[in-house]
């Protein structure tokens, strides 16, 4: 919360947050801040931060470096997954999981406006402020059973109407919490199984009710032991024991799985068999997974080690999907497959080419893909909701650049504790693009660093192609 010091009088600050534009470079007059993307707009409060020069923006070069300082404090990156803005909730204890290839009944949360058209992910933790009557009810008894809704992702369509997915993701409630005064149910929600519509119907009361088929996670055996000729078995060279394929876990850290050893008995006796080793190692789901951290690390700032990165095939395809600026349609092509190779493979084309982020709206440049860094334990991108309800994805970075700004720097509902954020808009269409957060603290490390929302910035690809021509990486 603000200061008694630092609160100005309501007129003084409704001017601040309403008539007033700034940019990197000078200031220039706008209007006010609309609700989907003010975080908060009561309470402001003056701080010290230093502008950015958009001439003088390079990828990868930064005034600061995050932990250099030994007496600096060091930002709690469990915080932002706790989501503590929405205040004290109740927990639920249980999980519930439907059986694979389950036809099942469930009612969807179906509001494009607040949900931004959001494509929910398997183990992707969503927040949420609801204020409708009918999604309160819904949510209430949802409470009561088995805590269980559905999430399709809506897209717009010529002439004015909207059309569904034909996938979608279950949602758990693990917690929530009714408002007295409001009259509005918060509540925090995991992604947990992915499903095909199969129809759906709308009630007298307006619910939106929706039968669907849970999708099942198929996993695939090791391809060079699947494939190998079977009648050359005794030509076969055998690692030693605790190295052999059919013996190794299938989870933990990958330098235990897959030791140079291995690959190099594998090498030879893929000589023994129809293909070569590479065309097996494109299915190795193990050997995908350690490229897909590799290329995290090669061109982001992401630092797997320090993160909840997940070294198991299934859980890193969900993860990339959740955390990674990828379109629309690319997730929604990962909600329809069932095994992580395939996810682990499509990921892993599109990473290797996202290289700059751009504006949805006029394709100016606003970051480089380098630059992306987390600033929560689960990863750098999350899903946070303002007091309004809308609900935002966010990926966080280090530098941004031909940016505007509305308004001073509030800690009001700061998705992040012991930072001030400031709207961003795109310098270029003035359309919004994020926020900046700046350290409330002159020792709490980064000092600022800035938050884009993923509806308003796409992922310029190196060698741009259709979903039709990426899907033959599958």
């Amino acid at each position: 919360m603000a200061d008694g010091d630092g609160r100005r009088e309501d007129d003084d600050m409704a001017e601040e947050m309403n008539g007033r534009i700034q940019d990197d470079n000078d200031a220039e007059e706008g209007g006010g801040v609309p609700y989907d993307f003010a975080i908060e707009e009561e309470d402001v409060i003056e701080i010290v931060t230093d502008d950015d020069s958009v001439d003088n923006y390079e990828s990868g070069d930064d005034d600061e470096t995050v932990g250099e300082d030994d007496n600096a404090e060091q930002f709690d990156v469990t915080l932002p997954s706790r989501h503590t803005y929405l205040g004290e909730t109740q927990e639920l204890r249980g999980r519930t999981m439907q059986d694979e290839n389950d036809y099942i009944t469930i009612p969807l949360l179906h509001d494009n406006n607040l949900l931004m058209n959001l494509v929910l992910v398997p183990t992707q933790t969503l927040p949420m402020t609801v204020f409708h009557p009918l999604n309160i009810s819904m949510l209430r008894n949802v409470i009561a059973k088995d805590r269980t809704f559905g999430i399709v992702h809506t897209k717009h369509i010529e002439g004015g109407g909207s059309e569904m997915a034909k996938y979608g993701t279950t949602a758990e409630i693990y917690e929530y919490q009714e408002e007295e005064g409001s009259g509005a149910l918060s509540i925090k929600a995991k992604g947990r199984q992915r499903f095909k519509l199969i129809s759906t119907r709308r009630e007298m009361t307006g619910l939106v009710v929706a039968q669907v088929k849970i999708l099942p996670e198929i996993r695939m055996e090791n391809p060079f032991e699947m494939m190998r000729l079977q009648s050359l078995d005794k030509m076969l060279l055998s690692p030693p024991v605790e190295e052999e394929a059919g013996k190794a876990p299938r989870a933990g850290y990958l330098d235990e799985v897959r030791t140079p050893k291995f690959w190099h008995v594998r090498r030879k006796n893929a000589w023994l068999t129809p293909w070569p080793s590479w065309v097996y190692n494109q299915y190795d789901d193990l050997l995908l997974t350690r490229k897909v951290i590799s290329e995290l690390e090669k061109s982001t700032m992401i630092q797997p080690h320090l993160l909840k990165v997940p070294c198991d095939p299934q859980e890193l395809s969900h993860w990339a999907a959740i955390n990674l600026p990828l379109h629309d349609s690319h997730r929604m092509t990962l909600l329809s497959l069932n095994t992580p190779t395939q996810r682990l493979r499509y990921i892993l084309s599109v990473l290797s080419k996202c290289k700059m982020l751009s504006c949805i709206h006029c394709t100016g440049t606003i970051a480089n893909t380098a630059d992306i860094f987390s600033m929560s334990v689960e990863g750098p991108q999350g899903t946070f909701v303002n007091p309004q309800g809308y609900v935002h994805e966010m990926l966080t970075l280090t530098k941004a650049t031909n940016l505007s700004y509305y308004g001073r720097p509030s800690v009001e509902y700061s998705w992040f504790p012991g930072y001030a954020w400031i709207v961003a808009t795109c310098g270029r269409c003035h359309n919004h693009i994020g926020w900046k957060f700046t350290a409330t603290k002159r020792k709490l490390k980064p000092q600022k660093f800035y938050g884009l929302t993923r509806k308003s910035v796409q992922a310029r690809l190196a060698e741009d192609a259709d979903e039709g021509e990426m899907r033959h990486v599958i």
